[in-house]
This record gives C-alpha cells, structure tokens and sequence, in this order.
C-alpha cells in the first residue's frame, strides 16, 4: 500500500510540476516573462492588458483542457476496457467518436447543414459534434439494452464506426481543400483553439464523470472476473453495462466536440497505469489511470510548442508549423510508450 500511496503521489507531482511548465514556457509569447506570468497568478494582472488577455484566452485554457480531457478519456478507456475485458478498448470502439466526426463532418462539407446550423456562428461545429454525440449514445445505450453478449457490442460498435467512417470517407473526396483542412484537423484533435467560456462545461462534465467512475469501483472490480461472478454479487450486470457505457459516451460525446477525436489517451493511459500500479484493483487503478491521462496530455501539449519546428524542414515547406495537433503527438508518444511496455513485457497485470 505503500508503494501504491507513493506512486500517486510522485504522478500527482509531476502532473503539478507540468502544469506550472506549461503556464510559464507552454508558449511561443516571447514577449511574456516568468515575472508577468508570477504576477498575473497573484495579482490576476500582469500590468500589460495585451500580455493579460494572451495569458488569459491563449496559453491558461489549454493547460486546463489537457487536464480535463485527460481525466475523463483515460478513465473513459480503463471503464470500458474492463467491461470488455479488451485492452483495445476505447471512445472510438464504442462508436462514439464516429458519430461526433460525421455530424462536425456534415456540418463541414454540406451547405444545407451549414445553413441550418448558421445561426450559432463559430459555434456550429461544436453544436453539430454534440448531436452526432447524443445520436451515438442513443443507439448505443439500446444495443447495449438488446444484446446479451458483451463482445457482440463492440462488434456491432466496431462496425458501425467503419460504417459512419465510410460515409465520412465519402464526404471528404468530394469536398473542396479548404474543407478538407478543416474536417482533417478537427479530426486530428487540438486543444489550442479551447476559450475560457469552454472550460467550465468541459470541467463540470470531466468532474461528473470522474465522481462516478469512482462511485462504480466495486462494480468494475466485479467484472474483473466475469459477468457470472459480477451477478453472483447479486449485481445487474445489464444496468451496470448500461451504465458504463452511457457515462463513458456522455462525457466522450460532450468532450470531443471541443477538441475533436484525441483517442489513444484512452487506451495508452491505463496500458501504462496497470504495471506502474501493479494491481487491476480499481480503488488503486482509477486514480492511477487519471493522473497518467493528464501527465500524457500535458506533455504532449508542451511538445506541440516546444519541438515543432524541425518538422517545417522536413516536410520542405517555408513557412514553420506553428502548433502540432495534440492528437498526433499523443499517438506518437503514447504508441512508443506502449509498444515499449509490450516489447518489454512489464505488463504483467490482465484483465
């Protein structure tokens, strides 16, 4: 217990020790320094109005951001994981992120969409992804309610995704470039275009979701062993199925529209977490798998500032790039770092 205590711990620590990084480097304002920034967390000012509002709506609201989506993905990825007893399971599996992207990829390419949805201004997309979201809960909430299998879910999840992806699919070749950029980098996942007015729905939904996954601790350990053993608890395994997955698909649905699809937080988090904790206990996993979301983000965040140039080089274009989409360099890291936990065999701990 020990070890368990002093592993969150350290986690916690660092988390705290990158969000500090991020707020005092995790920006390519040279004209602001660690003085202003010291004076602007004490003061709420740095005595330059320009220097506030730079701090204010561009560098503070990602740092949260990373923090949020972090939380609620990565224990989004562990909650669903252990209900399919599948390490590849994740927001997108479930079918979530494929109803978000197609209704923000309507609201892209088709001009009747567009116009219908013209009236909430810059706010269109994140409109469009919350319904294709709701949509996607719905029908998964009542696959879940008619299927006895919990394979057969994500079978028919799966499938459904490839489905939405090839209607997706056909929507970008036949769209002009300038849409095209725009529906690729939503679908690559940022958080630099997060605003202040964000961050309180993406924080309460985060926190909501966090509270109930710890409230379901006891169910999910349940399931460690089977449905069988989950229903000889006197537990519903179909309402405790329900839901998870109805939890896991709201807080996906309400997140992603902001931030677009960021998904291997969600599988590389609990990857990781499991031999660091070396328990598939969840009152220890949960916080553990929590904490590494937010460490995987936040430092994925400060890469896509500090190491972007060389990529300007490479690519053989003159103009430097100036933010990665988080979404990519999270695939990178995390993929290297799981890959690594295989190769290695440090995983020890299955579900």
């Amino acid at each position: 217990m020990k070890y368990k205590i002093f592993l969150i711990s350290i986690i916690f620590l660092l988390d705290l020790g990158l969000v500090f990084a991020g707020i005092y480097y995790g920006g390519n304002a040279k004209s602001i320094d660690c003085g202003d920034i010291t004076n602007y967390i004490f003061e709420q000012t740095t005595g330059d109005e320009l220097k506030d509002m730079i701090l204010q709506n561009v560098r503070i609201p990602p740092i949260f951001a990373a923090i949020f989506v972090g939380l609620s993905l990565s224990v989004c990825g562990l909650m669903l994981q252990t209900l399919f007893r599948n390490f590849l399971a994740s927001p997108y599996t479930t079918g979530i992120t494929s109803g978000v992207l197609l209704f923000a990829s309507f609201v892209i390419f088709l001009k009747s969409f567009s116009e219908l949805f013209a009236a909430f201004g810059p706010d269109k997309l994140l409109i469009g992804g919350w319904i294709g979201g709701l949509i996607s809960i719905i029908i998964l909430v009542i696959i879940a309610s008619k299927i006895k299998d919990v394979n057969d879910i994500i079978v028919v999840s799966l499938l459904m995704s490839y489905f939405l992806g090839g209607i997706r699919a056909y929507l970008v070749a036949n769209a002009d470039p300038a849409s095209v950029m725009t529906y690729y980098f939503f679908a690559l996942g940022s958080i630099t275009g997060i605003r202040p007015e964000d961050l309180p729905i993406i924080g309460t939904c985060s926190l909501l979701f966090a509270l109930c996954a710890f409230l379901a601790i006891k169910p999910l350990n349940a399931l460690l062993f089977g449905e069988s053993y989950a229903k000889s608890f006197g537990l519903s395994v179909k309402k405790i199925r329900i839901l998870i997955l109805a939890s896991t698909a709201f807080v996906a649905g309400s997140i992603m529209p902001y931030v677009g699809s960021i998904n291997f937080v969600g599988v590389a988090a609990p990857f990781i977490a499991r031999p660091l904790i070396k328990t598939s206990d969840h009152r220890w996993l949960v916080p553990t798998t929590l904490l590494t979301g937010i460490f995987l983000m936040l430092v994925c965040h400060f890469i896509t500032f500090k190491y972007n140039l060389p990529f300007s080089y490479l690519l053989g274009i003159d103009r430097p790039v100036s933010v990665i989409p988080i979404g990519s360099v999270l695939d990178i890291v995390g993929g290297l770092l799981v890959i690594y936990l295989v190769v290695s065999r440090e995983k020890k701990i299955k579900i």
